[in-house]
């Protein structure tokens, strides 16, 4: 079966339990009127459908990103330039004399972003699978730098204005402030052993298998620092910046807008649930709602799901653009449920936001992944050291919107 055929049908089932739930809502609803309560049994098969289609909603996750696997690694994904570096490493190696054009080569083998003694197929590799595994880094403005901090402007005014008429002298008018943002670059690193016996004897690849963990751990730990760090020795994590219930006009700058669920620890009773939705995603200007998204993790997408307005439709709609909106749209906007480390829905919990990370949140990369193998310093040892560089900051507050399960 085919990735596309795969997920198609993985949506089909999606949508038949979406079907059933809703079949099974129909048929509480009629309980509760007939006897002032849900029956049980009903009770648990809405429960199964759920856990369902929070299982789908993960199958399809899996299937994409081995299908975004898929398509990086074709061939041995080296170019031209390193397998020739790879030639003459060896040649090296073994005492032999280096040309010219071999010592040339040898030289793209220890750039910062290859690393050292490791092709820039094992790094191209971790920072693809980082990109997959990381979604905020996949929606946000991404910037490569050579410094260690990064500064910015914020443009968060307007110039003023005023009409005049023929052969008027105009007065000044008044002339917009700048603001400016610093983002310092933090390191991510790893640093695995493992004996030259174990990797001589093993049944399996263990070389390989370390450094897919390696990517594993990059790609969650910037999934977590770019939601949730505290900005010490992590970037500053979205959704720890301070909030407030105040529009654009009165709210200072670098605070972001949240909305009130009217219930704690849930969404209101239908058909009221939905509403805070639209009051989150209609308050974002024209020019943030365009590239908008709603984030939250896989269980507080199972919960929108079952969203409907006051005629009984679901305000979440399946949509079969896999490219742009796999998982469906909620008021028209593309919905992403790979935010793990998003809250689960709780008291006061920040379970959920809408808006365009690309203009609200900035990730500064200091360089791609560096790879050091030393199997010298101790023979019988081998020691990779992995290191990333990068920071990140919420630099645009007025483009992104959360919601907030309280009463």
């Amino acid at each position: 079966m085919t990735d596309i055929t795969e997920v198609k049908k993985l949506i089909d089932d999606a949508g038949n339990a979406v079907s059933q739930l809703r079949q099974s809502q129909e048929q509480a609803v009629a309980e509760f009127k007939k006897h002032g309560d849900v029956l049980a049994e009903t009770k648990s098969k809405q429960d199964a459908i759920q856990n369902d289609i929070t299982g789908l909603v993960q199958a399809i996750q899996e299937v994409k990103a081995a299908q975004s696997a898929q398509l990086q690694n074709g061939g041995d994904g080296l170019t031209k330039e390193v397998r020739e570096a790879k030639s003459a490493l060896f040649k090296k190696m073994r005492g032999m004399q280096l040309s010219d054009t071999e010592q040339k080569a040898l030289s793209t083998i220890t750039n910062p972003d290859g690393g050292y003694l490791t092709t820039s197929d094992t790094t191209g590799r971790i920072i693809q699978r980082i990109r997959d595994n990381s979604p905020v880094r996949r929606f946000a403005n991404v910037k490569n730098t050579s410094k260690e901090t990064v500064t910015g402007l914020i443009d968060n005014g307007r110039n003023s204005y005023s009409w005049g008429f023929q052969g008027n002298t105009p007065s000044t008018t008044a002339t917009k402030q700048f603001g400016q943002y610093e983002i310092k670059v933090k390191k991510l690193y790893a640093y695995p052993t493992a004996t030259t016996e174990m990797l001589e004897d093993a049944d399996y690849d263990i070389e390989a298998m370390i450094v897919n963990d390696a990517a594993q751990g990059f790609a969650e730990g910037e999934a977590y620092g770019f939601l949730l760090g505290n900005g010490v020795l992590q970037p500053r994590g979205m959704m720890t910046v301070a909030t407030a219930y105040t529009g654009d006009n009165t709210r200072a700058w670098g605070t972001v807008q949240k909305f009130k669920t009217g219930v704690n620890g849930g969404f209101a009773a239908t058909p009221n649930g939905g509403k805070i939705l639209i009051d989150a995603a209609m308050s974002l200007r024209g020019a943030y709602r365009a590239g908008a998204i709603w984030g939250m993790n896989r269980f507080t997408f199972a919960e929108a799901m079952k969203l409907q307005d006051s005629d009984g439709n679901f305000i979440w709609q399946p949509t079969w653009n896999l490219t742009d909106s796999p998982f469906g749209m909620i008021l028209g906007i593309p919905v992403v449920p790979d935010f793990d480390h998003m809250a689960d829905i709780a008291n006061d919990s920040l379970s959920m936001f809408v808006g365009d990370l690309n203009q609200a949140y900035q990730i500064v990369d200091r360089r791609g992944v560096n790879v050091i193998r030393d199997n010298i310093t101790n023979p019988d040892v081998v020691q990779w050291y992995f290191t990333k560089r990068t920071g990140g900051d919420l630099v645009n507050s007025e483009a992104v919107r959360f919601v907030e399960f309280k009463a």
